[in-house]
């Protein structure tokens, strides 16, 4: 017992200079060298979502799987060198190209997502199931499907958008626009001013919540076999 008031002194003391700034929020103080130092408050990475307008629709991700999507997924990866039992997707319809919606499949995965950057596939969908049509490394989301443009033809895809967060945390707008009928690697994403966004309608997929609060579900691909 004769310990605790020399603690409670001792704590007291390191507290004084924490208390003393506790109106300043630019700066942390931490004790280096017998010594404190105040180094800035990086700021907080700034959530992308929030530059979407309200009059885009947000999805976050279908919540029960597709067996023949899944099967398609599973083609995709096998005897690809793979750790398949870290591997989960999350996924949802959109429509790309003016006639049945394509599926879009985020990809997850130790040896995938080391970035943060999941992979993107995408399915279009036939009389016997789903075939792999494209995939794109790096994806950042969420994934925003403008509304397609009447003039555009059938059979040819619409550019997209992905929200990412730049170098200084704050959330940027990049575009896909479709190249010989495939589009471009995610690196490859151009930048699209915000007041571009404030034009579009449509619809956004994979963001972290949607209207009725539900978030993303990922199912697991471990232990998964074709059927």
């Amino acid at each position: 017992m004769k310990y605790k008031p020399i603690l409670l002194a001792a704590l007291s003391f390191l507290l004084m200079p924490l208390c003393g700034e506790a109106g300043d929020i630019s700066t942390i103080s931490i004790w280096r060298n017998g010594t404190f130092e105040d180094l800035p408050v990086p700021p907080p990475p700034e959530d992308p979502e929030i530059i979407i307008p309200k009059k885009i629709k947000k999805h976050t991700s279908r919540p029960s799987e597709d067996p023949l999507l899944q099967n398609a997924l599973l083609a995709c990866f096998e005897g690809a060198g793979q750790d398949r039992d870290s591997l989960s997707y999350a996924w949802n319809e959109a429509d790309l190209d003016g006639g049945e919606k394509e599926a879009l499949v985020l990809v997850t995965g130790n040896e995938i997502d080391k970035s943060g950057r999941p992979l993107l596939l995408i399915f279009t969908k036939g009389k016997e199931g789903w075939t792999e049509g494209q995939i794109l490394t790096g994806m950042e989301y969420p994934i925003l499907i403008p509304k397609r443009d009447k003039k555009r033809k059938a059979g040819s895809l619409t550019p997209f958008y992905f929200l990412s967060v730049d170098d200084e945390g704050k959330g940027r707008l990049l575009k896909l626009s479709p190249e010989n009928g495939a589009y471009p690697s995610a690196a490859g994403g151009e930048e699209a001013g915000i007041e571009e966004i404030k034009k579009l309608k449509g619809d956004a997929f994979f963001c972290s919540a949607d209207r009725k609060k539900t978030s993303i579900t990922w199912f697991p691909l471990a232990g998964r076999h074709q059927e």
